[in-house]
């Protein structure tokens, strides 16, 4: 094949592509950066309906993750802890289907475009760091209410806030998904904290521009990075969180992401200038289960 053949080939999928995005119904007000980069999650059959379930969402920071630090003696006492407390927890709440445990190794260095959009809009959020976490799953969103303020629920909190000064705890519901996140074996854990300065300003609205955007740059991550699976938490309604949306997914093996992380130029050129143009800030950290 001639180099211009191979151009043409590559600019009419492109445009293909652009094409595909623009007929897809985004909500009024959400602006689209580099359209011809996009990759429909829809048309690769890689969305479903929200889930049915409840999530209580604990996090809290200890002491800074390191790809090449083991954790203090501090940390693994503190996480041994929390595992004991998350099995008692499942164990002895029946709308509970499980507790897991997860130790951050990574946070990817957040990017200059969000971090400006923070600076400019003197916004008062906290940039996650959180290297400790713990996702429970109950029944239902009900049912996650319940559970935490129960006995159980308070024990296994009340060990992060003895043990860390910033403790985060919302409860939750899944907003969209791609397929569930498998919990039954390790592996590389995402949780991506998005701060939207349209919630705020907008409400309703401002969640509609921020779960499109979620699922607009979606497909460029299972097109992309390897990824089939997501369930991102959407804060119940009058909950407090400086995070709207937090996403969660997992990869078998740092491989099967780090060089996307790293080296793809349509990570920025794309996802992260579509956050940005929304006024929405992506805070990732990288964890394996404790």
């Amino acid at each position: 094949m001639s180099p211009k053949n191979a151009d043409t080939m590559a600019s009419s999928s492109a445009k293909k592509a652009y094409q595909s995005s623009e007929k897809e119904n985004w909500p009024p007000g959400m602006k689209i950066v580099n359209g011809h980069l996009a990759h429909s999650i829809r048309e690769q059959g890689m969305i479903q309906e929200p889930n049915r379930y409840g999530y209580i969402h604990l996090a809290g920071e200890f002491e800074r993750p390191s790809p090449i630090r083991s954790n203090s003696a501090e940390k693994r006492k503190l996480l041994d802890e929390l595992k004991t407390a998350a099995t008692r927890l499942q164990s002895g709440e029946n709308d509970v289907n499980r507790a897991d445990v997860f130790d951050a190794f990574i946070i990817p260095p957040g990017s200059k475009e969000g971090r400006k959009v923070l600076n400019e809009g003197n916004y008062k959020v906290h940039v996650a760091e959180f290297d400790v976490v713990v996702l429970v799953e109950c029944i239902s969103p009900e049912a996650a209410m319940e559970v935490r303020g129960s006995k159980l629920f308070l024990q296994l909190k009340g060990i992060l806030e003895k043990a860390t000064k910033i403790v985060h705890c919302i409860t939750a519901k899944n907003a969209k998904r791609i397929a569930e996140v498998d919990h039954d074996r390790n592996g590389v854990f995402l949780f991506n904290y998005f701060f939207a300065a349209d919630v705020e300003s907008e409400g309703a609205e401002g969640i509609e521009i921020l779960l499109g955007v979620w699922e607009y740059t979606a497909g460029w991550w299972t097109a992309k990075a390897n990824l089939t699976n997501s369930t991102p938490i959407q804060p119940l309604k009058g909950e407090k969180s400086s995070y709207s949306l937090i996403n969660h997914c997992r990869w078998d093996r740092l491989i099967d992401v780090l060089p996307s992380l790293l080296f793809k130029p349509s990570l920025h050129k794309f996802v992260l200038k579509n956050f940005t143009a929304n006024d929405i800030i992506a805070m990732p950290i990288l964890y394996r289960l404790a």
